[in-house]
């Protein structure tokens, strides 16, 4: 009797509770459109944005490619026939620089939310380098290496530290390589920031360059790549 009066409660709340849901409901009518419809927006504009995003992505990758193609093109010779119609040639670094920067920059500009449009950005400044506009192009990636992204500051480090290095500026090429060693990224990692200093260090301390290829290779022991390129060169110094 105890168990069905306790049964009979539950369901007469039961139905209260509903009842009073309903009545709720019918007096807040509006209320219930008015939230129902705002998760149906949102629902709607979170699936269209990813949609957006992925054709985003999409796009973004084919021209950057397009943009890389051009970057790679290997030179041709002066005097040289040039091959089929509608390929682009050059014959010098400069001006395959200059035009891949363009095409770089079109794509960070069109496409600045993805990945794709963040790499461009980054090739822009170095093609800019290519170029021969050290200035601008030093400016570009001294702005990317503060970037958030820390893939796209490691890379633009990485180019930043392998032109002073072609100018003279060591110092600030070791400075540079030290602190991707320090800080390695998906894009840099620590043992190939080494390398490159200990490379450098070859022309202008070969003592240091010899005790980083032994710290590259005691950290990194063949075959690992890394291990292996140190082994390679402390073999050719002796």
């Amino acid at each position: 009797m105890h168990s069905y009066t306790r049964h009979k409660l539950k369901q007469d709340k039961f139905a209260e509770t509903a009842q009073d849901a309903v009545h709720w409901a019918s007096g807040h009518r509006k209320t219930v459109i008015w939230v129902t419809s705002a998760v149906l927006i949102v629902a709607g504009v979170t699936i269209g944005l990813l949609v957006w995003h992925n054709r985003q992505s999409d796009q973004a990758n084919f021209a950057l490619s397009k943009a890389m193609r051009t970057f790679a093109t290997p030179l041709r010779e002066e005097g040289a026939p040039v091959p089929t119609e509608g390929v682009p040639t050059y014959t010098t670094m400069a001006e395959r620089g200059k035009e891949s920067a363009k095409l770089f920059k079109d794509v960070a500009d069109k496409y600045p939310y993805t990945k794709a449009g963040k790499i461009a950005l980054y090739m822009a400044g170095a093609a800019t380098l290519q170029a021969g506009d050290d200035a601008s192009g030093e400016q570009q990636l001294k702005s990317l290496a503060d970037s958030r992204d820390q893939d796209i500051a490691s890379l633009s480090k990485l180019a930043l530290a392998n032109h002073y290095r072609a100018i003279g500026r060591q110092p600030d090429a070791a400075k540079l390589y030290k602190e991707l060693a320090d800080r390695p990224s998906n894009t840099v990692s620590k043992a190939e920031a080494q390398l490159e200093l200990a490379d450098m260090y070859m022309t202008t301390s070969p003592l240091d360059a010899a005790n980083l290829y032994q710290q590259i290779q005691k950290e990194n022991p063949p075959p690992s790549p890394a291990g292996s390129i140190a082994a390679a060169k402390l073999k050719a110094g002796k």
